[in-house]
């Protein structure tokens, strides 16, 4: 294997895609390779791909064929197609498209070396299917060998998916549920920690089941007090919990420590109990409004973010408008909207009421423009206060502001100028406008004491 040359990863997805193609930016560095500036000073291609929806599927298959034309014109470029939609369609790629080398597997990325290496010597490599518990807690130790180039850092603490919600694919190219052990979490926590990472975000696709299969004697909210003793972390958010799997417990430890974040990624996906029914979802409307008033009742200031999705197989004007209704009541902090789009293997794609495309459409503009303007308001409530940021990177459209997350998830903007020492800092930052989607601020002091600092910042409210 080469062990010289230039490498393009180009990502789509979520954030478990965002962690997997650190992954394997980290194996390729230690390879000896570096990063090319532009896809075509590459020797190396990676395409991490994403199935959960239709549309990064599309790109990420629309790109892939553009590349292999390229490579007409350039027979020595190594191509590689992973994630979500190689799992799925496994060696059926290396047939529509020629040009590509290998295909790699959600969970089969720790295999990158050997893959390429195969790859090189000029033989097709698929590599796919889900690893067991046991080689799972093997396959995550290459994350801790990643290039952390953020104050804020992902950590998987499980794979895979038990629920099989009808229209979702994650089950079929994830595999089911697998917890890591929480010793081998910790660890990996802990060496984030010792290379400046102030803030970690737990992923797994169901975190409120977490060792729950495995008989760990650990559960999620275990695990979270776990976190929080690491030295050196700061923050620790979450990612994703299931309503029906939230418990008391984790309400409670989110609320009594310190460290954890008052947000939660909540997905209702909608607001009608018969489409939540046709969906798999295992809760009414009325249960989840009870998580809501739970939440908002041991943490008052508590950001709240979902999933929705429109024009579900099935669903009428009356259902949609039930989501609408549910949306105006809970007045989410921050909203994903979908319209449904059917993916493979799922049983939502094979349901006969099948909603028109036109109708999905106009039903996801009205759905996007309430949350919008029920952002916007939340937003502009937030001027006047003072709030603790994490600055954790300069913004990516304006080269003049530092970008950062207050507790609740909210992105604040502040003026580079007079605040460049301050990156990687937890600051006391005063809201001064609210925008659609972010806030802008001023800088008025950093942080040393976090527990005063909280305490003053509750004062100010």
């Amino acid at each position: 294997m080469r062990t010289q040359g230039k490498y393009f990863l180009v990502n789509f997805g979520c954030q478990m895609n965002v962690l997997d193609a650190e992954r394997m930016e980290g194996i390729l560095i230690g390879k000896g390779f570096t990063a090319a500036e532009k896809l075509e000073d590459a020797d190396i291609v990676l395409i991490n791909s994403c199935s959960v929806r239709e549309k990064p599927e599309r790109k990420a298959l629309s790109l892939l064929g553009r590349l292999c034309k390229q490579k007409i014109e350039r027979p020595a470029l190594i191509l590689g197609f992973c994630g979500c939609v190689a799992e799925q369609y496994g060696g059926k790629l290396l047939e529509r498209f020629p040009g590509l080398n290998f295909v790699l597997g959600t969970n089969r990325v720790a295999h990158l070396g050997e893959v390429l290496e195969q790859a090189e010597q000029g033989p097709k490599v698929v590599k796919t299917g889900w690893a067991g518990e046991t080689e799972l807690d093997c396959l995550f130790a290459v994350s801790r060998d990643r290039p952390v180039r953020k104050v804020s850092a992902f950590v998987t603490i499980m794979e895979g998916c038990d629920n099989f919600c009808a229209y979702c694919v994650v089950p079929y190219v994830r595999g089911p549920e697998r917890s890591r052990k929480p010793s081998e979490v910790v660890a990996e926590i802990r060496a984030l920690a010792s290379r400046g990472v102030k803030e970690v975000v737990l992923l797994g696709q169901n975190v409120n089941s977490y060792g729950i299969k495995r008989g760990l004697g650990v559960e999620f909210a275990d695990l979270l007090g776990m976190a929080a003793k690491v030295k050196g972390i700061e923050r620790i958010r979450f990612t994703t919990s299931h309503p029906k799997d939230l418990s008391d417990k984790l309400i409670s430890v989110m609320a009594d420590q310190e460290k954890i974040c008052e947000q939660i990624h909540l997905p209702l996906q909608a607001g009608s109990d018969r489409v939540l029914k046709l969906m798999g979802r295992g809760y009414t409307a009325k249960q989840y409004l009870g998580l809501v008033h739970k939440l908002r009742a041991a943490m008052p200031e508590i950001g709240i973010s979902t999933d929705l999705i429109a024009g579900f197989p099935g669903e009428t004007d009356e259902d949609f408008q039930r989501t609408l209704d549910m949306v105006q009541e809970i007045q989410f902090d921050e909203a994903f909207t979908f319209r449904y789009s059917a993916r493979p293997q799922t049983r939502a794609g094979q349901y006969p009421e099948q909603v028109p495309e036109e109708v999905r459409l106009e039903r996801l503009w009205r759905l996007e423009k309430l949350v919008a303007d029920i952002t916007e308001k939340k937003n502009q409530a937030q001027v006047g206060k003072v709030e603790e940021i994490l600055l954790e990177e300069v913004s990516k459209t304006d080269p003049e502001k530092l970008t950062g997350r207050s507790r609740e998830g909210r992105l604040v903007h502040i003026a580079r100028k007079g605040a460049e020492g301050c990156l990687g800092e937890l600051v006391l930052v005063r809201i001064e406008r609210g925008l659609k989607h972010s806030l802008l601020g001023e800088l008025l002091e950093r942080v040393d004491n976090i527990g005063w600092q909280r305490e003053e910042q509750c004062l100010s409210r």
